[in-house]
């Protein structure tokens, strides 16, 4: 399986990270000197590699890891010609280019740990000793692809003997590619139950491709960055004001068959009405039938003896309208006045006057409070 086939399947999900064969890199752990600051472990993996490799950083293909905290420095590197132009086109739109061990350097355990992963093209072994989240071992042996099963049981006892003094390895299988997605920060490796995260910063030191090309790769991904987010936004503003307009949609449905309601029950409730104010009416008839003797009673305690009742008559429950006449025009006045000071009258209106050979006639329309013409309670 060549490097190009191999970097097309190890991309084939979520993210593309494609991860070149192990047995292509030589790679050391070396201790950090005291007091780096964290821009600076860049510089110390190249002085790293200067010391370690024959060929001038320029020509290779070259990473490192170093987390927080961390007392030794993690570095990578591969011959640049090992790699043909095919390789590097497939690279291109990658997330991160790193060897397939470097997705477990995100697991950083606690306690002593090892590994031994299987791949297509070899076996690695990685051991942790539990004081740093750098491993203490990483060794790498190539298979060819017709190794017998004896053969490639010989490269996982050698790799064994180089874990001496940790647990037993556990073996896995490498990852078949990142569960991450675009808008991830970093990406994720699972392999059997364990489970490796590298954060976009780790990703961009392990990477192994030209360091402008990546420094232009991190422009590009921070600018598709905020295009996604307003991407999303913009999704997510489309999905609420489609939220509000079905809202609206179903609020104008609800009325309407609100309304519908209603309307169906009209009639009904036009009937009910109607059998209401007709029962309320006949019930205030039958028992108030004597309220216009009530009234005239009320009126005529303070007729003066000088007026005439000529006609009264009822309009309604409490109202009383009545004509008539004297011959002492004042009295008219008078005698309305004393109906308002009554506390059984509610309001008093005199209408037209009509003086006529000394005889005044007038109309006087008077309303009642309705307690006042409550008949008296039965005395015991």
């Amino acid at each position: 399986m060549s490097i190009l086939r191999r970097s097309q399947r190890a991309a084939a999900s979520g993210k593309k990270i494609v991860l070149l064969p192990d047995h292509a890199f030589f790679v050391r752990v070396v201790p950090l000197a005291p007091g780096t600051p964290p821009d600076g472990v860049a510089a110390q993996a190249e002085l790293a590699l200067e010391g370690l490799s024959p060929f001038p950083a320029a020509q290779l293909c070259y990473g490192y890891f170093h987390p927080p905290g961390a007392d030794h420095l993690l570095v990578h590197a591969a011959y640049r010609r090992r790699f043909t132009t095919a390789d590097a086109a497939a690279w291109a739109d990658a997330e991160a280019v790193l060897p397939a061990f470097a997705v477990w350097l995100g697991l950083a355990p606690a306690q002593p740990l090892a590994l031994r992963v299987t791949g297509p093209e070899g076996v690695t072994a990685l051991g942790w000793n539990g004081r740093d989240a750098v491993p203490a071992v990483v060794a790498t042996k190539a298979l060819a692809a017709d190794a017998t099963t004896e053969e490639r049981e010989a490269v996982r006892t050698q790799l064994a003997a180089q874990l001496a003094g940790l647990p037993p390895p556990v073996d896995l299988a490498e990852p078949a590619g990142t569960e991450s997605r675009p808008g991830d920060d970093g990406a994720v490796f699972r392999s059997g139950a364990f489970t490796a995260r590298l954060t976009t910063d780790q990703l961009d030191s392990l990477d192994v491709r030209e360091k402008a090309e990546l420094a232009a790769h991190r422009t590009d991904r921070q600018r598709n960055l905020r295009l996604w987010r307003i991407f999303a936004g913009c999704v997510a503003a489309v999905g609420l004001a489609a939220v509000l307009e079905l809202a609206l949609v179903g609020g104008r449905l609800w009325l309407g068959a609100r309304k519908a309601l209603a309307a169906a029950q009209a009639p009904a409730a036009q009937a009910i009405e109607t059998r209401r104010s007709l029962a309320t009416r006949i019930d205030e008839l039958s028992t108030r039938r004597l309220l216009p003797i009530r009234m005239l009673e009320i009126v005529n305690e303070k007729r003066p003896p000088t007026i005439q009742f000529l006609r009264a008559a009822t309009k309604g429950l409490y109202v009383l309208e009545i004509e008539g006449q004297t011959t002492a025009t004042p009295d008219v006045f008078n005698y309305e006045a004393a109906l308002k000071a009554l506390p059984a009258c509610d309001h008093t209106d005199l209408g037209q006057t009509t003086d006529r050979g000394g005889i005044t006639r007038f109309t006087l329309t008077v309303t009642f409070k309705p307690a006042a013409l409550l008949p008296a309670a039965p005395s015991s």
